[in-house]
């Protein structure tokens, strides 16, 4: 239960802040853990809880209360900027974030939100120059029959089967809405972590007479150029009409990309999900059954591919 929290405290503060602080958990002192701030830093870590039993004595069925306490460290880095000026901002943004907000933990009935309690300017470090402020939290759960509930696993969460899969935008010509065959590949790498690539997929078809050129403009860094003649574009005489061809820049292009060119492949080794499910096929005259003698099991297997909204290249 004290893990699950932390865990979600400290998504809910990176979330937050985003890319103005590093989040990070800390169990020792700040002074011992050896790390200095190069930028601001917020710690989040648990340190302590009170536990309260209305109904004292043995055997005695009840409803136990524990008040937990979590800290939010604040470490910036005098020399950056006006350490000072900087660090009450977040202060305030942090505390607008986190007071009353209630995690969501299968399992836990919460009796209160995050309450703010103390804050105060800690130090200003001599080493590293830091400004250091601190924050408290405290949040309680209510314990039926005083049993403490705590998962396993760092983090609690459903796993969804939509999660894992990656997903394809395919990429249209502003105006008429003409698949070019390139498509934007998606995929989830890790907490709030994506990687996407652009490819051509056939899945994304054009239209029979429709020509793409992709050429890499320096291969290994995922830069491109295209020209997308529709077929539209072909005048009677065989001549080209200028205003309907649509070229470009495109970055993240997988096959000009160092990992697409060693992979020697033209989309990315993504894994797709593989469903397999059997039908019972009934011999002639038989009523429909699972019996091995009266009937046949044929296995089939399908590929479950994403399909989203187009996207025009811009």
């Amino acid at each position: 239960m004290l893990l699950e929290i932390e865990n979600q405290l400290h998504r809910r503060v990176h979330s937050t802040l985003g890319q103005s602080a590093v989040v990070l958990r800390l169990a020792e002192e700040l002074d011992q853990s050896g790390r200095v701030a190069e930028q601001a830093m917020v710690i989040v870590s648990f340190t302590g809880a009170d536990t309260t039993n209305p109904n004292k004595g043995a055997y005695i069925p009840t409803v136990r209360t524990r008040t937990l306490t979590y800290t939010l460290t604040l470490v910036q880095k005098q020399t950056q900027r006006e350490g000072h000026s900087f660090c009450l901002p977040i202060l305030d943004l942090l505390a607008d974030s986190v007071t009353v907000w209630v995690p969501e933990i299968p399992g836990l009935e919460f009796q209160t939100g995050f309450e703010l309690g103390p804050e105060k300017f800690v130090q200003m470090t001599k080493e590293a120059a830091q400004f250091i402020y601190e924050q408290t939290y405290t949040i309680e759960v209510l314990m039926h029959d005083g049993r403490f509930y705590s998962q396993l696993c760092a983090a609690f969460d459903l796993v969804k089967v939509s999660d894992f899969l990656p997903t394809r935008k395919c990429l249209v010509t502003p105006g008429e809405g003409r698949q070019t065959g390139l498509a934007v590949w998606r995929r989830q790498t890790g907490v709030d972590e994506f990687e996407k690539f652009v490819v051509e997929d056939i899945r994304c078809g054009r239209l029979i007479g429709d020509n793409l050129d992709v050429q890499c403009t320096n291969p290994g860094d995922g830069t491109a150029t295209y020209v997308f003649i529709p077929i539209t574009a072909v005048k009677p005489d065989g001549t080209i009409d200028q205003t309907k061809v649509i070229t470009g820049t495109l970055s993240d292009v997988w096959k000009c990309t160092r990992r697409g060119i060693d992979s020697g492949s033209d989309i990315p080794p993504w894994f797709k999900l593989n469903v397999e499910f059997g039908l019972w096929r009934n011999k002639i005259d038989t009523v429909p059954n699972t019996q091995p003698d009266t009937s046949a099991y044929m296995p089939i297997e399908f590929e479950v591919n994403r399909e989203y909204n187009e996207k025009p290249v811009t």
